[in-house]
């Protein structure tokens, strides 16, 4: 905050009906781009005095506001009526030449951004005229003449013009900035760019135009220069600490991190000014990965001064506190992480309760207590302590109305509780301040979808889709909607829609996770894979993409992982394929961007490539690690919200090491787990894995009751009607079996060769021979060498039609 903003702020602290000081506030945070609260604030001083509205400054600010906010009519409309009021002379307040050439400049630049070039020349003649003769106003058009130039393209007149301004001229600063801007910017000449600074230091070396050189060499990416200009400004101004942050920061940008670091802490001992140069110290080593160091930089300051009182210094620990946070959770020491951040949380309560009286803009001192709060809810959320996630978020609100991530965080929490109308709330708040938000509009969907309006969810994609088909976010949930409902060709129709309305759609990181979703579904693996492929580089996209490449490679052909059907001994060359596959996902796993295991999903996939792992001795370690993240207190709420995917991550370990009766009762936990579409994947592996532990072990009546489920919430489980047909046929129900083999082979389109070999069994059982015949043959052209099905089915059919 800017000395300026801190004494106005104290002055409407002390005196809340100075109306003018409450103009020039709201004109400092309009350069700060806080428009809402310069809003609120020319609001205020209109109200302790109407007159206000008659001064010049409260058009101009309001001006400024209107085009900051892209209202670049209004805002012309607001400077014609502020100089409206110097001809009629009629405001009893006081009206300086100063505030009348200020807005005849910001109505020129104003006409200038509306592309109203004709009527910005004819207000520049004006101001031309009536200022000739006047050495001080005449500099300040100068740069407005230059800039209308500009804007026709005349980059040589611009430079011209600003060229005749004299070194001995007030604005002659303001101009080689001017024309060093144009020169980059315009003519892309960095040399002449310095140059222009360089002009500045013949004429005065004083150490603001070295710390203005050393700006612009930061700006074309020249920081060995920058930190020669900065040494210099800092030598003549050794207590400048804002110029020692400079050149720690140019340091790092020259990679030079040591030379940072020693910088530093060589520059907190000697400034007066410290603490601001601690946390930057801090800041550095935490990047190195110096926690240790880190740490104790900011505990020294910490433990010295445990009950700070006044601002300044608990706004610094504030910032103290989250950075050691970060710190424990990059060390994964989570109950530690969350004692730093209550202790955050606790501190910056006390700045908000001051209300502003010390001149704070108490706006962003509650945002900041609004991200402390949402950051101890996700540590919660992540330990599945829902109670006080709940709170948090909700409190991280109360400070910050319009903070979309708690909304929609808190919002997700609800999904998964199984809380639908709490959840629509919070979406529908989001949408009445963002109505174009993608992820408060797809969570509406999916709400429905859980709500069994799942004709009504689908309606509402379509007709999202149908407006704008590269709505991938939204083509990606439609496409998971479609699978589930066994109807996989309406999402593939939406998929040549998009493709159709942008045929350049294929290089489109969005489109192409789609395309990976719609092959991974229908049964190509390796189709997926190359689609996800396309897509694991794009920031929007790619994480995505990585954990669907590490789920297809820990299990290409879409097992039931951890059966006794998958402990079978493998060939040389299938133990070679399965260790190239868990490289390739440990690959793939390391390209995620860390996440400091916060991000429960990151745990859970960390662990599955573990148990994939060819080290048999990394099971029982995976396993502590999956029952670690599904321990519950052991009441009834908190066994509902256990992760189903740490319960399958340790029943497949359990399984691994021959202890079914362990995974049974593992897996048993999660049949009355409330369903919702972000642990629905890890629900339908868990029931999967429970009904071929029943299938085993001979209750066939249990395992049907689960395949119910299954089939309930996805209708496109191909394995879920392959168990099905399994028991049909164990119970010589060969019809039955036919038609649920029958419908898994048309769910995997017809690409499962141990599914056509089953229905082609289940269809010469029924004396359908011809139907038999023609799954053999499908079977045949896409696998000519699978085994035994010619002998043993095709033959014998076509014997059976000659009889």
């Amino acid at each position: 905050m800017s000395v300026a903003e801190q004494l106005l702020r104290g002055c409407v602290n002390k005196s809340s009906d100075n109306a003018e000081a409450y103009l020039l506030l709201a004109q400092i945070l309009v350069q700060k781009n806080e428009l809402d609260e310069a809003d609120k604030l020319l609001d205020i001083g209109l109200g302790f005095n109407f007159r206000v509205r008659e001064h010049p400054l409260y058009f101009l600010t309001k001006a400024r506001l209107e085009k900051r906010a892209n209202r670049v009519d209004q805002s012309i409309e607001q400077l014609r009526n502020a100089l409206d009021l110097f001809a009629k002379k009629e405001s009893e307040l006081e009206l300086a030449e100063a505030e009348r050439i200020a807005i005849t400049l910001e109505l020129i630049d104003s006409l200038q951004t509306a592309n109203r070039i004709e009527e910005a020349d004819s207000c520049m003649l004006e101001a031309a005229e009536r200022y000739k003769g006047k050495p001080l106003e005449e500099q300040q058009l100068v740069l407005m003449n230059a800039q209308l130039r500009l804007q026709r393209g005349n980059v040589d007149g611009a430079i011209k013009v600003l060229q005749a301004v004299k070194p001995d001229q007030p604005n002659y600063r303001a101009a080689r900035i001017k024309m060093a801007q144009i020169y980059l910017e315009e003519k892309h000449d960095k040399h002449r760019f310095a140059l222009c600074y360089r002009d500045l230091l013949e004429q005065d070396t004083s150490p603001q135009i070295y710390e203005l050189l050393g700006d612009a060499y930061i700006s074309i990416q020249e920081p060995e220069l920058a930190i020669d200009a900065y040494e210099t400004a800092m030598r003549r101004a050794p207590k400048d600490y804002q110029l020692a942050e400079k050149i720690g920061n140019a340091y790092v940008k020259c990679h030079l991190y040591n030379k940072a670091i020693t910088f530093y802490e060589t520059a907190m001992k000697s400034s007066g000014r410290q603490k601001i140069l601690r946390i930057r110290f801090a800041e550095q080593l935490f990047q190195m990965g110096n926690f240790d160091k880190c740490k104790r930089v900011l505990k020294e300051v910490l433990d010295a001064e445990t009950d700070p009182s006044d601002i300044q210094t608990i706004r610094e620990h504030v910032s103290y506190w989250m950075l050691i946070s970060r710190l424990h959770m990059e060390t994964s020491e989570w109950d530690q992480a969350c004692r730093d951040l209550l202790k955050a949380r606790q501190l910056q309560l006390r700045i908000v309760g001051n209300g502003g009286r010390e001149g704070l803009n108490i706006a962003e001192e509650k945002k900041l207590a609004a991200l402390i709060c949402q950051q101890l809810a996700e540590l919660y959320a992540n330990s599945r302590d829902w109670n006080k996630a709940i709170e948090l978020f909700k409190e991280a609100i109360g400070h910050n109305e319009r903070d979309t991530k708690s909304h929609l965080s808190l919002a997700g929490i609800y999904a998964s509780l199984g809380k639908l109308h709490f959840c629509d709330q919070q979406c529908q708040q989001v949408l009445n301040f963002d109505p174009n938000n993608n992820d408060a509009t797809l969570l509406l969907a999916d709400l429905m979808y859980q709500k069994n309006e799942g004709e009504e969810a689908m309606k509402h994609f379509a007709q999202l889709l149908e407006r704008n088909p590269s709505h991938y976010h939204a083509l990606a949930r439609y496409i998971e909607l479609c699978w589930r409902r066994g109807n996989i060709e309406l999402g593939e129709k939406m998929l040549r829609n998009a493709l159709e309305s942008n045929p350049r759609a294929t290089v489109d990181a969005g489109f192409n996770f789609c395309k990976g979703l719609i092959e991974w579904y229908t049964g190509e693996p390796n189709s997926a894979l190359q689609a996800f492929n396309r897509a694991r580089r794009d920031l929007e996209w790619g994480e995505r993409a990585l954990y669907n490449m590490i789920e297809i490679c820990l299990n290409p052909d879409n097992e039931i992982m951890g059966t006794e059907n998958n402990e079978h001994q493998l060939t040389v060359e299938e133990a070679n394929e399965a260790n190239e596959s868990y490289r390739a996902a440990d690959r793939f796993f390391h390209e995620l961007r860390h996440k400091s295991m916060l991000d429960r999903r990151y745990k859970l996939i960390e662990n599955f490539i573990l148990l994939a792992s060819p080290n048999r001795s990394n099971i029982q370690r995976a396993l502590n690690n999956f029952l670690e993240m599904s321990k519950t207190d052991g009441t009834q709420e908190s066994e509902a919200n256990v992760s189903a995917g740490a319960i399958l991550g340790s029943a497949r370990a359990m399984l691994m090491m021959k202890q079914t009766q362990k995974a049974k009762l593992q897996l048993k936990r999660v049949l009355t787990h409330a369903w919702s579409l972000e642990e629905a994947d890890y629900l339908q592996q868990c029931w999967l894995l429970l009904i071929d532990i029943y299938i085993n072990q001979g209750k066939n009546e249990q395992a049907s009751n689960v395949l119910r489920t299954v089939l309930q919430h996805n209708s496109s489980c191909s394995k879920a009607y392959e168990y099905m047909g399994f028991i049909c046929e164990k119970e010589q129900k060969y019809f039955d079996a036919a038609a649920n083999y029958e419908a898994a082979w048309n769910v995997c389109k017809r690409r499962n060769p141990g599914i056509g070999y089953k229905l082609a069994y289940n269809y010469f059982k029924c004396r359908r021979l011809i139907e038999c015949i023609e799954v053999c043959h499908a079977v045949l052209k896409r696998y000519p060498t699978y085994p035994k099905i010619k002998k043993e089915i095709l033959d014998k059919a076509r014997a059976n039609i000659r009889i």
